[in-house]
């Protein structure tokens, strides 16, 4: 019996004013889209393919680490990686919407927030092309402050170069900055950028690799977040292992 009662990140705390949320694995369900595209794009150069539940330990490092992994253990040539690359992006262009959704909560949990006066982002290690679409489809009464995903002259997460600037456009102070996503590298670019981190336990990774990243707080769904974010009592919940 394992306790994950969320908690804020500092005790007694005021309300958070500025939410930043990992896209894939927090807000939306992307595995089964990742897994198609990537298997297609492995499957037309010969490589073998996998079963999407092994994608959930693929994801979450951008593209080409996601490509390289699936590709398997030895190091891919870097003319063959931009070929899988180019595989994958003309086939999920194509099918990202195939089987993708939202987490159950999330829309209103979003519009809870958003009702409150909170502005909320999110910074994706998806390419940056990709997820203005996959927002305004499926939260569209949802205002992001921004959405940014992996762009040109901005490192990948875990660096916090990306949630700096958005951080430092939002006008708001880091102590009222939380971000929230389901993987250690969520957890390590929140503090990278000095914020505290809500560990988001539906999602690709767990709770495990979450606390062991150092999460500051965790929610086991997303109406918890609300909870968190808003600075309201949270009720405790367990997880059964």
């Amino acid at each position: 019996m394992l306790n994950t009662t969320p908690v804020p990140a500092q005790a007694g705390q005021q309300p958070f004013s500025l939410c930043v949320f990992d896209l894939d694995g927090t807000l939306l369900n992307t595995l089964a889209d990742l897994a198609a595209s990537t298997n297609y794009a492995l499957a037309q150069l010969g490589y073998p393919t996998h079963p999407v539940e092994r994608y959930k330990r693929f994801v979450g490092d951008g593209i080409l680490t996601l490509l390289q992994r699936a590709a398997g253990p030895n190091p891919v040539e870097e003319e063959a990686l931009a070929q899988l690359k180019t595989l994958f992006d003309q086939h999920y262009d194509i099918h990202r919407f195939d089987q993708t959704a939202p987490y159950p909560g999330c829309c209103s949990m979003l519009e809870h927030l958003q009702e409150a006066g909170l502005l909320l982002a999110v910074l994706s290690n998806k390419p940056d092309e990709f997820v203005g679409d996959l927002l305004c489809r499926y939260f569209p009464s949802v205002r992001f402050f921004e959405a940014v995903g992996k762009r040109p002259g901005y490192a990948k997460k875990p660096d916090p170069a990306a949630l700096l600037d958005l951080i430092a456009r939002s006008g708001v102070e880091k102590s009222r900055c939380l971000y929230i996503g389901d993987s250690d590298v969520d957890v390590y670019t929140a503090h990278n950028a000095g914020i505290a981190c809500c560990g988001a336990l539906w999602g690709f990774r767990g709770y495990e690799e979450l606390k062991n990243a150092g999460a500051d707080c965790f929610a086991q769904e997303p109406g918890q977040v609300a909870d968190i974010a808003l600075g309201l009592p949270a009720q405790a919940t367990e997880e059964r292992r």
